[in-house]
């Protein structure tokens, strides 16, 4: 399970930098790219296997989808491409081509996978102050 091992680097990456956080973190904000072949599903049951017994216990995994977009060096279009979306598209590499001249762009976006941001509880949260 490949999801695993992303979760439990995730995990390891994140601990030193919530350390020193006052406070409890209930979220924990993915940026994943659509062309990124990850379970949403298995990544998030992996998180909470990996981070039980540790300052992210009890935290949610929320992953936010970043669309693919390119540019083509052919005739300057920048956006949106069409892709399959099917069973298939998980074990095959896309061809990606300008909607337009249908020459071969660069992707811009599509391939993230970081994290974004943390949702914390801090004790003033908890006790009305």
């Amino acid at each position: 399970m490949h999801e695993y091992s992303v979760a439990a680097e995730l995990v390891n990456a994140l601990l030193p930098q919530v350390a020193a956080v006052d406070g409890q973190i209930v979220g924990v904000i993915l940026k994943k790219g659509e062309m990124r072949i990850l379970s949403d599903h298995s990544l998030i049951s992996a998180f909470e296997m990996v981070s039980e017994g540790t300052p992210l216990q009890g935290a949610r995994l929320i992953i936010e989808l970043v669309p693919v977009s390119v540019s083509c060096l052919t005739c300057g279009y920048q956006g949106a491409v069409e892709h399959v979306s099917d069973d298939a598209f998980h074990f095959s590499v896309p061809i990606l081509t300008c909607p337009k001249c249908q020459s071969e762009v660069e992707m811009k976006t599509g391939r993230e996978l970081y994290v974004d941001r943390l949702t914390v509880r801090t004790p003033m949260d908890t006790d009305g102050g």
